[in-house]
Order: structure tokens, then sequence, then C-alpha cells
């Protein structure tokens, strides 16, 4: 028998390790409250819906209270630094960088300490507009300020990149100089809630290489309601494009619509108002009475509409996920994010929500690895073997691919699918899925053309096409 001194010694070295300590949702007066400007929602819906709330089922409650910072890029109006709901703690330092007139670190800006304007070409980009602090604040408002907001990651470095003006213009040359500088010092997420019709190849190229980085840039649909295609920066297939959701999670009517990646809340938001601004309000305003949109009665903070301040709730989401494990690469968070998201709106993937609503509960707790796909681009008739058919392209994908299958419902909205054909698995977003014979299109004019992705784990997502037969 051995000693008892021997027994202990063994079942000591058998005692599990602490378990990880993990972060408590915040307790800001914002983030707990509802109906401050007259509304039936929470203050903060936009956090509750994505899975950011108090309950012991809390997506915060999943990250690690050690996580590691992570450096989010604001690509934006700039920033008022001094809001009290804005912690130092949560600003950018260049490592390299000293207040004292001389370029440190000789990459031809003189004391950017906290990023740059690039209109003022120096160092402090502070915020005259409002919109980039509104911004800010979704992602990393202050969870000390009890009186405050609530960001996502309470361990965002805000790397504060002024490419766009008081008056909310830019230069495309501005926005591919903030986006080369953003990743040539570290920035691992890139917020660019900013956009406009068509760009350049300096633009594009910038993108490409910010990516080429491992950066997650995370890109505004935009607020015209018409189509992404060739719509600037949305149109890169390097980026997450973020439509608006309403609080009935639905398409926001202003939102851009096409290539579409997620949406996320983009109506009603509350933020932080950046001092002596009024984001909304213009000389030419004609439905906007000034002041109407200040919350509090100190006026620090506002609310607004737009897919502006629905893009920085994937990035907070991005950047979370990298603080709680940094060796996730950029595609990985992008196809988790898409992999996990609630289908919202029109069943399935479509070109008004994309994948759907972000959920971050699922996106933290999926694997690495994780994605699963589904799309149709677009059919064609053509000859096969048996005849003439309707070839269907599109994705069907998934990194544990277990079937796909295309199905056929009469009309728009089918009470009903038939099984058409199987599907092998099609990584190509324009791969071909399979066909669809001539003679099962008889009995109805309009078709629903739906196909269907399942994985390994049982979770299915899937993408439906109307084909008008007139």
């Amino acid at each position: 028998m051995k000693p008892l001194a021997g027994l202990i010694g063994s079942l000591l070295l058998l005692t599990p390790c602490a378990a990880q300590e993990m972060l408590e949702p915040p307790s800001t007066k914002y983030f707990r409250s509802t109906g401050s400007w007259g509304q039936k929602q929470a203050d903060q819906w936009g956090l509750q819906r994505l899975g950011f709330d108090a309950s012991p089922q809390s997506a915060w409650r999943l990250v690690k209270k050690n996580a590691e910072p992570v450096i989010v890029a604001l690509i934006d109006t700039g920033i008022d630094w001094n809001h009290r709901s804005l912690d130092w703690d949560n600003i950018w330092r260049n490592p390299n960088e000293k207040i004292n007139g001389i370029d440190d670190d000789k990459n031809g800006k003189v004391d950017d300490v906290i990023g740059w304007d690039f209109f003022a070409r120096n160092g402090k980009p502070w915020d005259m507009d409002g919109h980039g602090t509104m911004v800010a604040g979704i992602i990393a408002g202050s969870w000390k300020d009890a009186d405050g907001v609530a960001g996502i990651n309470p361990f965002a470095r805000l790397m504060i990149l002024k490419a766009v003006n008081n008056f909310g213009h830019t230069r495309s040359s501005y926005v591919a100089e903030a986006l080369v500088y953003a990743a040539d010092h570290g920035a691992r997420v890139i917020n660019l809630s900013v956009g406009g019709e068509k760009t350049n190849k300096m633009v594009t190229d910038a993108l490409d290489y910010a990516y080429k980085k491992g950066a997650v840039i995370v890109v505004a649909a935009g607020n015209e309601g018409v189509s992404t295609e060739d719509y600037g920066l949305a149109a890169s297939d390097k980026v997450l494009v973020v439509g608006a959701s309403t609080v009935d999670d639905q398409h926001a009517n202003f939102s851009n619509w096409g290539k579409v990646s997620v949406a996320a809340p983009g109506v009603d938001i509350l933020s932080l108002r950046a001092r002596r601004t009024d984001t909304l309000f213009s000389p030419k305003a004609i439905k906007y009475i000034a002041g109407t949109n200040y919350v509090g009665t100190d006026r620090r903070y506002y609310r607004a509409d737009g897919t502006s301040f629905a893009a920085p709730f994937v990035s907070g989401l991005a950047s979370l996920m990298i603080a709680n494990d940094p060796t996730l690469t950029n595609q990985q968070v992008i196809n988790i994010i898409k992999s996990t998201a609630k289908d919202i709106g029109p069943p399935g993937v479509d070109q008004f929500t994309g994948y759907g609503l972000p959920d971050a509960r699922a996106a933290l707790q999926a694997p690495k690895d994780y994605f699963l796909f589904a799309g149709i681009a677009r059919v064609a008739v053509t000859q096969a073997a048996g005849g003439q058919v309707v070839r269907v392209f599109g994705l069907a994908d998934a990194d544990k691919f277990a079937t796909a299958q295309l199905e056929l419902g009469a009309g728009e909205t089918p009470s009903s699918f038939k099984k058409i054909a199987s599907v092998t698995k099609s990584a190509a977003p324009d791969g071909a899925l399979g066909d669809i014979p001539t003679q099962a299109l008889a009995g109805s004019k309009v078709w629903t053309v739906r196909i269907v992705v399942t994985h390994q784990n049982g979770k299915t997502r899937e993408a439906r096409f109307r084909l008008n037969l007139g």
C-alpha cells in the first residue's frame, strides 16, 4: 500500500485546473434601460438582438475575461476622444511614435499616436461631424461609465483614421491610404461605414492589400435603397457587406441590397454624441429638427438610422471573436459570422439580408474552420443527354459537407418542394449545381428553385431563386 503522502500527491496531480474566468455583462445605464426617448424596445436593442444581453446565456459569458486586445481601425470622421463614455484604454497607441514633432517611426506622418487625419495631415483626428464617434461607441463604448452605453468589445483598441471630412465627404485616395495605414499598423478589423457609387483601382488594390495582411474588412451596404452591384466598396469580394435590419428583424427599406453578407440592427441605434455635433442636421434638412435625436439630460448620447451603424455591430463581433481566439484568420471570421447567422427576411440566403442576422453566441462557439454556404447565382437553358434542361449555377459547400439537394416548388411562395436532384459539393459561387428537366416545369408559369445544403452537424442552409417562364 502507498503511504498517505504519496496518495495525496497523486490526487493533487489529477486535480483539474481552475475554470477559465469569463466576462460578465456590463451594467451601464443605457444597456439596462428601455424607453429613454419613448420607444418600446430596449435602448440598446441591437446588442440584445445579436445575443449580447444580461442573461445567463449572454454571448459575453463565452468570452475569456483575459482576452487579448484587438486593433480595430475606424475609417470615418474621427472621434471625440474626450467623451466620458470612451475609455482611453480602448484607444490604440502607436507604439513607435511620440508626441514630439518628429516622425519617430519614419512612416511619413508626424505624431500619429492614435491615428491620422488625412485632411488636416496631422495626428489629431477630432470628430466635428459625430458619425465616427457613434461608430466608435457601438464597438467600444466604455463599460466603466455607469451612466453610459455599452460597446460590444471591451478589448478593442480603436485606431482613428479620419478619411471622411466634417460634411461626410471623402476622396478615394484618402480611403485607400487609410486602408494601407491600418493594414501596416496591425489592424485585425477595419470598419468602413462609408461608401458611394463606383470605386477605382486604387481603392480595390488597397482592399486587397489589407485583406492579404489579415484584416477583416467590414463595409456598410449604403442607405440609398439600391443595388450594391458596382457600388463602391461593397462590390469587393474581400469584405463583409452589412445591410440594416429593423426592430422586427426585417430589411430596412433604406438599406441597399444585392451583394449583402449579413444584416445587423440599423434603426434607432443609440450610441455616443461627439461634442458640438448633431449628425443628422444640415442646413438642407427638411424633416429633421436640430437636437431631436439627442438622448440624456446631458445630451451626450445620440440615436440614428443607417447601415453606417449596422456595420460596427459586425466589426465589434469580429473583433471580439479575435480577442477570444487570436489564432483565427480573417477568412475564418468571415465564414463563421455568415454561416452562423440567423435567417431573417425572405427564406434562405437573399439579396436583402444576406445570410441573416449575426448570432454572437453561435459565432463564439463555432469551430474555427466552420462554414456552411448555399447560393443560387443564375440559371441557364442548355442541352443535356436527355434533352433540354434548366441548369442551376451557384454554391453548395461546407467544411464538413454532408448532403445537398436541388428542389422545385410551384409559385413564388411554395407550400411544398419536390426533390429534383442530389447535388455534389460546389465551392465556386457560380458552379453547376444540377439540371431541372423542362418537363418538370409544366403546370405553372412561376417556379421557386431551392438549394438545401446540410452540414454533418445537422445544420442546414438554403437559397432560393424565382424562375419566371413568362
